[in-house]
């Protein structure tokens, strides 16, 4: 099975995740207006809280981000003990120190999802980008480019990869933004596969038509990651 096959099996077992997901919520709404479930419960699975434990999971079984899934599923359990307990302060004053500390974890334990030599690391080949409050360009110009990370907090990053050349079968991007963005600028014709997890914002790829005639079928630039309060373009000039 190649890469694209093994992409769409991806997204196409994440579809029915999803699609089981609505149902359910379907099904607690209608139970809802028939007064089978209390107003009380219904309150609590019809929540963002729960929207964030949803994701969670399905983040956990589709096998996408195991750490991006459990922190989902953190802060959603976090914020819906009120709902359920009775807690002793405003959870909702915990909001912003909350967020502050996920960051630090985030930033702390994210890992690129492939392993590279020092001696990559330290190439052109490899890309390790951090924005903080701030913002930043990178044009990338190797002809073996193998992937990298890029992690924007508070601030942007545009990468330019229209120079670049991938000799791997797979060259994999991993991406991280919060309250942030990331612009990937790529040659026209190259096979890119986008699996970010988005939430309170969004990840495109924002290209026009494209013609892969020319393009190797084997040579595939993957985008991996999570974005919360941020996003992501992918772009061709």
């Amino acid at each position: 099975m190649n890469s694209s096959e093994k992409f769409q099996e991806h997204k196409s077992k994440k579809r029915l995740i999803i699609g089981l997901i609505f149902i359910v919520v379907g099904a607690v709404l209608i139970a809802k207006k028939m007064d089978i479930i209390p107003a009380s419960i219904s309150h609590i699975i019809i929540s963002w809280q729960m929207l964030l434990i949803g994701i969670g999971v399905v983040n956990i079984i589709t096998k996408e981000n195991y750490r991006s899934g459990f922190i989902l599923i953190a802060i959603g359990a976090f914020f819906i003990l009120p709902k359920v307990i009775n807690i002793p302060f405003e959870v909702k004053d915990m909001f912003w120190p909350a967020i502050f500390v996920v960051i630090g974890v985030l930033m702390l334990t994210v890992k690129n999802r492939h392993q590279f030599s020092n001696k990559e690391k330290s190439s052109e080949n490899f890309i390790d980008v951090l924005t903080f409050m701030g913002g930043g360009k990178r044009k990338i110009t190797s002809d073996n480019f193998l992937g990298g990370k890029v992690t924007s907090v508070f601030g942007g990053s545009e990468i330019d990869l229209t120079s670049a050349k991938i000799q791997t079968n797979e060259s994999l991007i991993d991406v991280f933004t919060i309250f942030g963005g990331c612009e990937i600028v790529v040659p026209r014709g190259w096979d890119v596969q986008v699996d970010v997890t988005s939430i309170f914002g969004a990840f495109d790829d924002k290209r026009g038509p494209i013609d892969f005639s020319g393009a190797e079928p084997n040579k595939v630039l993957k985008i991996k990651g999570f974005t919360i309060f941020g996003g992501g373009e992918i772009k061709s000039y």
